[in-house]
């Protein structure tokens, strides 16, 4: 808790934006080097990538220190389809020199990149470069490097926000998995305590399709899903982060007592990164207006990787999780809040029902009714809410849901919120559910 009995700073960094008068909730993504070698991006790549930016409801790309300056019909088209786009320096991960030859390099490079974008209405921030503050770059906003660039913006760009870097004080990083095996802390339980200004990354792994997997590797190689094999450890299945990533097994494990083979592993991956990347987003939104924004890592590949963060695959094929991305980011949908995905036979399923609104209108008075069902069975109707009239950029928590587990039930939780006379705003949700007693089902791949 902030003191507020004694004059203090500001304790967190804010990081609302406010475009034409009006604070907006930023809810988008971190876009990534498209193609390994930049030269290869084509238009017509371009305006692929980011017509599914527009299509699933986002409306901020974050261009991070690793990454180039995108070419000039990047811009243009972000500024045709309204998506704003958050500018960093190319500085990542390190303590940039002091010294005068550096900073005089710096200067022309950062003078050019601003002045080639500043006519564009999309950018609407410049960042120093990512994690310059963490404990392996050092740098603070003393660092000549940063207090360079600040003058730069301010000279080149005055009307355009600055930060020295992300993340700020108050502002969430990570995590990259839905569930610890090192801690035994699901993300969204710590998230949904969470008291941050922002989220500019956080990220949700899953599988890409095992037929987009086998257009790039042998028969021999597909079989031979193993942290060992070259291939799936290259392509991001093992070891682009920590081992065990970006192929989660011991989430499968978690989640569903294991897998059967290679396939189920891949389904059962892509069925959490989605139910995820749901909970996730739909959470942050519910902070606003302490949280207004929401930057999943990451929106895109450079090429092929078999298991990632990411919710589109290389070129530009959306993965199963695309669509529970577009869902969650709606400017108007019934939600539910919850502390946990995994549920256990005998617990009493517990979920608060919420109304969300980012549009600039207001939303109508109306009911709201929800229905579960466990496993393959029919839809039940649980009961109704009534919702009073919400307020343009205003979330309202409605009430809760209740369902008793059966002590041997296995199987998926599914709820369903359904608003009157608003389709486009209801809502699916499925959590798996195990028995305490139920054998684990693990296999150990190619052994």
């Amino acid at each position: 808790i902030e003191p507020t009995r004694f004059p203090k700073s500001r304790s967190d960094a804010p990081a609302t934006l406010e475009i034409n008068g009006r604070r907006i909730f930023a809810k988008g993504s971190n876009w990534v080097n498209a193609q390994v070698f930049p030269g290869e991006m084509t238009a017509e790549h371009y305006d692929s990538l980011l017509t599914l930016v527009k299509d699933a409801n986002m409306n901020i790309l974050r261009i991070w220190g690793g990454g180039f300056v995108n070419k000039d019909i990047f811009f243009d088209l972000c500024d045709e389809k309204g998506i704003m786009v958050w500018q960093e320096f190319p500085l990542s991960c390190n303590e940039y020199p002091d010294d005068d030859h550096y900073l005089a390099v710096l200067e022309k490079e950062a003078t050019a990149i601003v002045r080639k974008l500043r006519r564009h209405p999309s950018v609407v921030l410049w960042c120093g470069g990512n994690e310059l503050f963490n404990n392996w770059s050092l740098m603070t906003d003393q660092h000549h490097t940063l207090r360079l660039l600040d003058k730069v913006c301010y000279t080149e760009d005055r009307f355009t926000p600055f930060i020295m870097t992300s993340p700020l004080n108050g502002m969430g990083h990570g995590h990259y998995v839905n569930y610890d095996e090192t801690t035994g802390e699901e993300t969204i339980t710590v998230l949904r305590h969470a008291f941050n200004t922002a989220y500019t990354e956080f990220g949700a792994p899953g599988a890409a399709d095992a037929e987009y997997i086998k257009k790039y590797c042998t028969p021999e190689d597909y079989a031979d899903c193993r942290a060992e094999n070259k291939v799936w450890t290259a392509h991001h299945a093992f070891g682009a982060w920590q081992n065990q990533t970006w192929l989660r097994g011991p989430e499968a494990d978690y989640y569903f007592g294991g897998y059967e083979d290679l396939e189920d592993l891949i389904e059962k991956t892509q069925f959490i990164q989605s139910m995820a990347y749901k909970s996730y987003f739909e959470e942050m939104r519910k902070q606003w207006p302490h949280c207004s924004m929401a930057l999943n890592w990451c929106l895109n590949e450079p090429w092929p990787t078999f298991a990632n963060n990411s919710i589109i695959a290389w070129p530009d094929i959306p993965k199963p999780c695309y669509e529970a991305v577009k869902a969650a980011l709606r400017p108007q949908l019934v939600s539910l809040r919850i502390d946990r995905h995994l549920w256990w036979g005998g617990e009493t399923f517990h979920a608060d029902i919420w109304l969300m609104n980012d549009s600039i209108g207001e939303l109508p008075a109306g009911k709201v009714t929800a229905y579960y069902a466990l496993g393959d069975g029919e839809l039940t109707e649980w009961g109704e809410l009534k919702a009073a009239t919400l307020s343009a950029q205003k979330n309202r928590h409605l009430g809760g849901i209740d369902i008793a587990l059966p002590e041997d039930f296995e199987g998926m939780v599914r709820v369903v919120l359904k608003a009157e006379g608003r389709p486009d705003m209801d809502s699916c949700y499925s959590y798996p559910c195990r028995r305490k007693a139920a054998p684990g089902t693990k296999k150990i791949l190619n052994l």
